[in-house]
This record gives structure tokens, C-alpha cells and sequence, in this order.
């Protein structure tokens, strides 16, 4: 069976009027098609979002309203943007929280729907395998050597995004269904572990789950994520038992001290 890298892989980018899914057009869409690692299909197109672009999106992309006056608007695109991504691996960057989510609201717009594809999301994988400081897709491309020119458009950011993948692959599994389901269980903990932060009662809240005896005390790793266990597939997460044994051992010195002190009884 062949494994993913040697199908096509549709990078797909969007640049838009500003972040609200609900609110805010897309105004220019990149859907770029790889088969062997090399682009064997481009298409990129500026479109008329029918509303002002934010000043936040013009100076990141560089383009004005009126470079896009006058353009078709999103339904003249829709049936080539449906054409190219059915039933393909469809590659981004936030593409599942933010390009997908956006896509779908265009498409309703005008009548149609997203088609089945599989979505990677290489955000995931970037969170996952660069642990701590920032995961911009400038920061990504950059940690993992992939070449990036004219950042912040469309067609830009879809190539690089699908090279990226192609650089993570080495620590990725070779099989599709395996990259979806690690994809899954990968977002689901950076979930949880937002979730956590989140709700933290205090700035020592880490050290409490890192450090005490409590319900759900020790069940993270040294990276700060939530252990799953063994069973963890493509994990290097500890096991629930041994991080809470480890936990209690590395305790004792502590105890013994504040014993002889009279602080434990």
C-alpha cells in the first residue's frame, strides 16, 4: 500500500478580510497540488470578498481593496476549489481551526458543500514536534530548513506548508491512516493541556500537577503534556503509574527533611 508521501498532497491556503469565521471573506484562496514532492498543479486567485478588507490584512498581505475590485466574486471559483480537493489529502496550516471552518462558511453561502477529503493539519505536528516557544508557520518552515519566500499570501504559504510536512515525515508514521489518527490524538491532547492552562487556579498550578499526590497529579511529561499511557500510539508520554511511582520518589528526600524538621508527621 502506499504511504502518503507518495500520493498527491493538496496544499490549501486562505487570506482574508479578518479573523472572524462567521463575519469575514476570503479574498484570496491557494489550492496547490504535489505528486512526488515537486507542484504538478498550481492554482491560486484574488477575489472580490464583496466587504473592506481589515487594516490588520492589507498590511500583512500587501493587498488593497482596489487590487481586488472588479474580480469574481467567491462562487465564480467554488466549483474548481470543490474539484481539486475531493477526495484528496488536502495539506494547511491552522487548516482544521481556521481555512476549513472558513471555506465551509463560502460554500454555504452559495449552496454547496465541503466534499470528503482528508484534512492534515500540520499545525498539529508543529506543536507536537517543537516543543515550547512559538509555532508561527515563519517559525516552523524556519526550525525545520524549508525554504519560504513572500510570506503572508496564499500560494506562498500553501507550498511551504506541504514541504514542511514533507520535512516532518522522518518523525511522522508512513501510513495515512496512521498520520490521521496520531493527527487526532495529538490535537485532542493540545486540548486538553490548553484546557488545563486555561482553568489553572494559580501561576504554581504546573508544579502542583508536576509535583503533588493528588488526583491527576503527575500525568505530565516533561514537556508539560497530558501522559496517556502505554498504549499511546507514537507517544513518548509516561506511564500514568510510573510518572506517579516517580513522582513519590522524587518526593521523599523533601518528606524526610520536613520530617526532621516536624513539618510531616
Amino acid at each position: 500500500m502506499a504511504g502518503w508521501r507518495d500520493l498527491p498532497l493538496v496544499g490549501l491556503d486562505t487570506e482574508t478580510t479578518g479573523l472572524s469565521v462567521v463575519e469575514d471573506r476570503i479574498f484570496e484562496i491557494a489550492v496547490v497540488t504535489f505528486e512526488g514532492g515537486c507542484i504538478s498543479d498550481p492554482f491560486c486567485e484574488l477575489m472580490d470578498p464583496t466587504r473592506p478588507l481589515s487594516d490588520a490584512a492589507a498590511l500583512k498581505t500587501g493587498v488593497t481593496d482596489s487590487d481586488l475590485a472588479g474580480r469574481p466574486t467567491f462562487a465564480h471559483f467554488a466549483p474548481e476549489i470543490l474539484r481539486r480537493i475531493e477526495g484528496r489529502i488536502v495539506v494547511g496550516y491552522n487548516l482544521i481551526g481556521y481555512d476549513m471552518p472558513l471555506l465551509k462558511a463560502e460554500l454555504a453561502r452559495v449552496g454547496l458543500e465541503l466534499p470528503d477529503c482528508h484534512m492534515v493539519d500540520v499545525l498539529i505536528f508543529a506543536r507536537a514536534l517543537m516543543p515550547g516557544g512559538r509555532h508561527r508557520l515563519e517559525e516552523a518552515v524556519r526550525h525545520f530548513a524549508v525554504p519560504m519566500d513572500n510570506a503572508h499570501r496564499a500560494s506562498a504559504d500553501a507550498e511551504a506548508t506541504v514541504r514542511l510536512l514533507l520535512a516532518m515525515a522522518k518523525d511522522l508514521p508512513s501510513e495515512l491512516p496512521d498520520l490521521l489518527r496520531l493527527q487526532a490524538q495529538w490535537q485532542a491532547e493540545q486540548r486538553a493541556k490548553r484546557a488545563m492552562w486555561r482553568s489553572k487556579p494559580s501561576q504554581g498550578s504546573r508544579e502542583v500537577l508536576r509535583g503533588d499526590m493528588s488526583p491527576g497529579a503527575g500525568l505530565l511529561d516533561d514537556m508539560g503534556r497530558p501522559s496517556l499511557g502505554p498504549s499511546y500510539l507514537y507517544g513518548k508520554e509516561i506511564d500514568p503509574l510510573r510518572a506517579f511511582l516517580q513522582n513519590w520518589f522524587n518526593s521523599l528526600p523533601a518528606r524526610d527533611a520536613a520530617k526532621g524538621e516536624g513539618g510531616i508527621s
